[in-house]
């Protein structure tokens, strides 16, 4: 037992006495100065599961908001539309992004457009989709916000909820659709 103690404490003090040699490799191998960084793909990856969770839930808020306004897509049911878009262009984005089998290599002449997608072909479409995504969600920001305004909340508890939960889930697919954005700026998606 007491071999065992012997050997862990003369392994800890000669890593201990080798850490300044160690630190020195590393500063000096060039690790701590390199300047080109990987695309953070999974965190990319996470926060397009967010938004088509957030999409799903918030056509399942629509849904419940459209049978409530008795069959109509003009106030908080606008959630069924802006769910469906947003798990479409999510899912697209997904399947050209890098890392899967739907990936095609850059065409675009212009890198600072790179960021809408790899081809003009694929970023089209994408971009339309994302921004009607974005359209719908802003407008049932609108109408949450209306709705909210103008709710007595003992009469129609069940709007002022869905009003609150159809903010947070637009606030969310919006705040992470910037978020992608910005990473896809800030890093060549290629």
């Amino acid at each position: 037992m007491s071999y065992r103690k012997e050997s862990v404490v003369s392994d800890v003090t000669r890593t201990a006495d080798e850490l300044p040699t160690i630190v020195a490799k590393l500063q000096t191998s060039g690790l701590w100065t390199r300047t080109d960084t990987f695309y953070p793909f999974s965190q990319v990856l996470r926060l397009r599961v967010l938004q088509i969770v957030c999409g799903i839930t918030i056509m399942v808020m629509g849904s419940v908001a459209w049978i409530e306004d008795r069959a109509s897509l003009t106030k908080l049911g606008l959630g069924v539309p802006a769910g469906v878009f947003t798990v479409l262009a999510a899912g697209a984005s997904i399947h050209t992004s890098r890392g899967f089998g739907g990936y095609r290599p850059a065409s675009c002449h212009h890198t600072s457009l790179r960021f809408l997608g790899p081809s003009p072909g694929i970023a089209v479409p994408l971009t339309a989709l994302w921004l009607a995504t974005c359209g719908l969600h802003a407008a049932i920001i609108v109408q949450a916000a209306n709705v909210l305004k103008h709710s007595d909340y003992n009469r129609s508890h069940t709007s002022f909820l869905l009003a609150v939960v159809e903010t947070l889930l637009s606030t969310t697919t919006l705040v992470a659709v910037v978020w992608v954005v910005r990473i896809d700026c800030c890093y060549d998606p290629d």
